[in-house]
């Protein structure tokens, strides 16, 4: 074909690349433009090349076996790699045909067909495919496909692991698929296939599937119908895993959640600022809350002493035990021991708490604690009336034996008789004073068991100033008295009264006679007991060496002043008898200050 043949105009513009070649030394000939545009070269760079310049290194071998053998006026080449002028690959498919020898020269026409771009999709099918395959084979799912008669056309091989079946045996056995499934569990499939096959949602079903080899499991099966334009089914696709250590762990999470719910030990869940976010039905009989009211609290609603330490504690897979006090829907406070566990969930700290009323047992130990003390204050008791047995008691009765040894019985008008009789009538006197000091004493401890009522301290002061108001006044004494914080007492009216008028006259009798008397009350409230102080500034008392006597019995500390040394016991023996109890501060030549405690509420508030 020269340039200026007819069929050149067809041959340089036709879409397909073309090239003319020499059979004898495969130089190119003739090129035309999509040739050129195809492989880069210019038109004169391809004719100073030859066939074999446009191919790879590794097909040379190939190509000159070809090109040695002998070829039909037109060839098919098949299919062979390219080379262009940048480097880049070409897949082309070759169909070649001869034509007449020119000046000597043998030619051959060749047309390329580039199939790079059908090459390039196979190859990504053909990996798709592949990892298609891959995941299939690596996946836990068994994935199928069934036809419009639910019949398996496709089963993954998963199927003989989770089931115990080869895909072959459901092929082969239309319906081996529903004899897998647990005779209580078809109605399931039965009632779902009108849905799912009308439907092109994905359904969700977990039954249970009779296994070859691992007996009854728990499968979850997920599909989805294929529809054609008029609504038909035509196909179902889906997949099924093994759900049997979940469904375990399932009931076993229900097993635990029924058994904290019904045990008898109160359990509360708390988040990091505090809320409740669970709580078991006896935290919910304990506190008095229905589950919905306790879980809109904190925990700072329910501990009425809450430490934030304690609760923000935060040493994991460990326990802290704590007593604290809880309060109720109803208000009542009482105390609660709790085995606080923290532990990190999610990246977020949360706190587990068992919680187990005390109230028995600190009521127990509060009786234990008060037998002790009780003990103890009658173990001084004995040894007080001991002393007191062998000293007040014994001296008068000694006194008595040894003024009737004297008296002269056989002569009765001997001087010396009636000065006897007068020294025996005073001894008796003080041995009857005693004695009734004693009675009085031991009539108030031996009523244990007694009813308490309120009284109005303020109004018995008033009373007994009244009831002194010339002692006062002879004392020159000046008053002050604060109620503010509270002026009503539990206890026995006749003791309350008592008390309070033995500490004014104590307060009278040992006032410092170089300053006038000045006496000031004050009443302070104080964990659940009214304080009621009186302060003075008369004589004092060297407590650091008189602290332990100085609520004793006939005890004095000021010899100088007449007195028994009976009223700061009786005042202690009374207040202690009504559940309360009496401190003294006080300094030499400065004064004294007594705090007597008594109840603000009854026992049971």
């Amino acid at each position: 074909m020269t340039p200026e043949h007819p069929y050149r105009i067809l041959f340089d513009n036709n879409p397909l690349p073309m090239w003319v070649f020499d059979t004898e030394t495969y130089r190119f000939l003739m090129v035309n433009h999509a040739a050129i545009d195809l492989y880069g070269y210019s038109e004169q760079e391809f004719l100073q090349m030859t066939i074999k310049d446009i191919r790879p290194a590794e097909q040379l071998p190939a190509l000159e076996s070809v090109l040695a053998q002998g070829r039909s006026a037109f060839n098919k080449a098949g299919d062979w790699v390219h080379k262009t002028k940048d480097g880049r690959l070409l897949h082309v498919e070759i169909a070649s045909h001869t034509l007449p020898v020119h000046e000597g020269q043998g030619r051959r026409l060749v047309v390329i067909y580039d199939i790079s771009a059908r090459r390039q999709a196979e190859q990504q099918l053909q990996a798709a495919e592949s990892l298609a395959q891959a995941i299939l084979r690596n996946i836990e799912e068994i994935v199928f496909s069934m036809n419009e008669n639910l019949e398996v056309t496709y089963v993954s091989p998963q199927c003989e692991e989770n089931l115990g079946y080869r895909p072959e045996q459901f092929y082969q056995n239309k319906g081996l698929w529903l004899s897998l499934i647990h005779p209580e569990d078809r109605h399931l499939v039965e009632e779902s296939l009108p849905l799912i096959k009308a439907s092109q949602k994905q359904f969700q079903l977990e039954l249970r599937a009779m296994t070859a080899h691992k007996g009854i499991r728990w499968q979850l099966i997920q599909c989805v119908a294929t529809l054609n334009q008029a609504g038909e089914f035509v196909r179902l696709d889906g997949s099924i895993i093994d759900i049997s250590k979940r469904k375990k762990a399932e009931h076993s999470l229900q097993f635990s959640d029924f058994s904290v719910e019904r045990a008898a030990e109160a359990f509360l869940w708390t988040k990091p600022d505090g809320s409740i976010m669970r709580a078991n039905a006896a935290a919910c009989a304990l506190l008095g809350y229905s589950k919905e009211e306790l879980l809109k609290l904190s925990i700072l609603d329910v501990d009425a002493q809450f430490k934030e330490d304690v609760w923000k504690w935060s040493q994991e897979d460990q326990s802290l035990a704590h007593e604290t006090v809880f309060k109720n829907k109803a208000g009542r406070h009482f105390p609660v021991e709790i085995h606080l566990n923290h532990f990190r969930f999610d990246g977020e700290d949360y706190c587990f708490a068992s919680i187990k009323d005390i109230s028995t047992r600190k009521q127990a130990e509060a009786e234990r604690t008060s037998l002790i003390e009780e003990t103890v204050r009658q173990n001084e008791h004995l040894q007080q009336f001991a002393y007191i047995v062998s000293h007040n008691l014994r001296a008068p009765v000694a006194n008595i034996v040894g003024l009737t040894s004297l008296y002269n019985r056989e002569d009765l008008q001997d001087p010396i008789n009636p000065v006897l009789i007068n020294k025996l009538e005073r001894t008796t006197k003080r041995l009857d004073s005693t004695i009734k000091d004693l009675n009085e004493i031991l009539t108030i401890r031996s009523q244990t068991e007694k009813v308490l009522e309120p009284v109005n301290v303020e109004q018995i002061l008033l009373d007994v100033r009244e009831s002194i108001a010339s002692q006062l006044n002879a004392g020159n004494a000046t008053f002050s008295a604060d109620f503010t914080q509270g002026n009503r007492v539990y206890g026995v009216k006749g003791y309350v009264h008592s008390i309070i008028l033995n500490l004014i006259l104590n307060a009278i009798k040992y006032s410092s006679p170089d300053r006038g008397l000045e006496i000031k009350i004050k009443t302070v409230l104080s964990d659940g007991y009214l304080c009621f102080m009186l302060q003075d500034n008369g004589l004092g008392i060297d407590l650091t060496r008189q602290q332990h006597k100085i609520f004793g019995l006939y005890r004095r500390f000021h010899p100088h002043i007449e007195g028994k040394g009976l009223g700061l016991h009786m005042a202690k023996t009374q207040v202690e008898s009504i559940g309360g109890w009496i401190d003294v501060e006080s300094a030499v030549n400065q004064g004294s200050t007594f705090k007597v405690y008594f109840q603000a509420y009854p026992r049971n508030e």
